[in-house]
């Protein structure tokens, strides 16, 4: 079985808020190169006015991918942005039941709303986990105010997904809020918390590495940075027995689901530990 531990459902079925024009002049207006600018404004028209969520898992089956984390996105405080509701990844994996995992997108900033948010994606939506993305959300992970989130999380026992990774797509991102170690308090605070870091740690790896091989409960995923997966420390995750928390993920549609699937298959790495990221990992992780 093959596990994508994140995807976003960006389809005609999904919302943004305040609607897509707006959105996208909010997020990437200030953006200098003008060129990109259309670019990224062209591809985000097609995928939530043509693309169906029938045709992502159409290229699921193309892959070969069995089942597929899809997540929502909350920027409010950051932007007054929604890149696909709750509702809408509860809605899209009722619909498919058997493929797709809802994560809920959370705007920790928002306080008590964030965690009555939660609690209503997992309680009501069927969600799994959250979805954060701290250099465009503008929130430090370490912060105790954000406590009273994680705690909720352990309670519903859900996984909070979290980008470790600088982030180059949206002007105004805070690099620096991306760094794996801002998980480290809180993983020394709360052991029972499940967090996978996002986005293979890039540029910071070894700080990834260093918080899964010391926390149970972390774990890291390969999504987005193929063409970097040779700075990956993979020998590092064998020789300190860690293999099992590499989980596999592509970021689709930023990046595909072969051309993520390819980049692992060439990588040198035992075919074992292949298979357990691409979905044994991530099985246990989220069937038990």
């Amino acid at each position: 079985m093959i596990i994508d531990m994140h995807i976003h459902p960006f389809c005609k079925e999904a919302t943004v808020l305040p609607g897509l024009e707006e959105a996208a002049q909010r997020l990437y207006g200030s953006m200098r190169d003008r060129d990109r600018f259309k670019n990224i404004t062209g591809a985000l028209q097609y995928l939530f006015t043509q693309k169906s969520s029938d045709d992502i898992i159409s290229e699921m089956d193309e892959a070969g991918i069995d089942k597929a984390v899809i997540v929502g996105a909350d920027y409010t405080t950051a932007s007054g942005v929604i890149a696909v509701t709750n509702e809408d990844v509860g809605r899209l994996a009722s619909r498919y039941p058997d493929r797709f995992i809802p994560f809920a997108g959370i705007d920790p900033s928002l306080g008590r709303k964030a965690v009555d948010d939660f609690t209503r994606a997992v309680e009501e939506l069927g969600c799994r986990g959250m979805k954060l993305v701290a250099p465009m959300q503008h929130f430090v992970f370490s912060d105790t105010r954000f406590y009273p989130l994680w705690e909720k999380a352990i309670e519903l026992r859900s996984i909070v997904w979290t980008h470790t990774a600088h982030q180059m797509s949206t002007p105004g991102s805070n690099a620096l809020l991306g760094h794996p170690m801002l998980i480290e308090p809180v993983a020394l605070r709360y052991p029972e918390l499940t967090v996978v870091m996002g986005h293979c740690g890039f540029p910071w790896p070894l700080e990834a590495w260093s918080l899964a091989v010391r926390h149970s409960n972390v774990y890291v995923d390969i999504s987005a940075y193929t063409d970097l997966y040779k700075y990956f420390p993979w020998d590092a995750y064998t020789k300190y027995d860690a293999e099992n928390k590499v989980l596999f993920a592509t970021d689709n549609p930023l990046v595909g689901f072969k051309e993520t699937l390819d980049a692992l298959d060439g990588c040198d790495i035992s075919p074992e530990f292949k298979e357990k990221i691409r979905g044994t990992n991530a099985e246990r992780l989220l069937f038990g």
